[in-house]
C-alpha cells in the first residue's frame, strides 16, 4: 500500500511508539462535581414478551432455515402485517 503521509519513516516509528510516552493531564481540569448534568435516558427497544405459539412444521423450518433472528423476523412480519 501507498504511503500518502508526509510523513518521514522516522516519525512514523514514533506514532507507533506513542503508548509507551507519559501523558501529561496536569492541564485539564477536573472536574468532580456532575450534580448540574443534564442526562437523557432512552428505551432503545420496545419491551418484550415471552409468549407460546404453535406454528406449523413447514412454516417454522423456513423461518429457522434463515437463521439466527428468525423470532424477530416474525415479529416484524407480524408487525407489518397488523399495524
Amino acid at each position: 500500500m501507498k504511503n500518502s503521509s508526509n510523513l518521514t519513516p522516522e516519525q512514523i516509528e514514533e506514532l507507533k511508539n506513542l503508548d509507551s510516552y507519559q501523558v501529561d493531564y496536569s492541564d485539564i481540569p477536573k472536574r468532580t462535581d456532575f450534580s448540574s448534568a443534564k442526562f437523557k435516558y432512552y428505551e432503545l427497544k420496545p419491551k418484550k414478551e415471552v409468549v407460546t405459539m404453535r406454528l406449523d412444521a413447514d412454516l417454522l423450518a423456513v423461518l429457522r432455515g434463515h437463521g439466527r433472528g428468525y423470532q424477530t423476523l416474525v415479529n416484524d412480519a407480524l408487525r407489518a402485517a397488523f399495524m
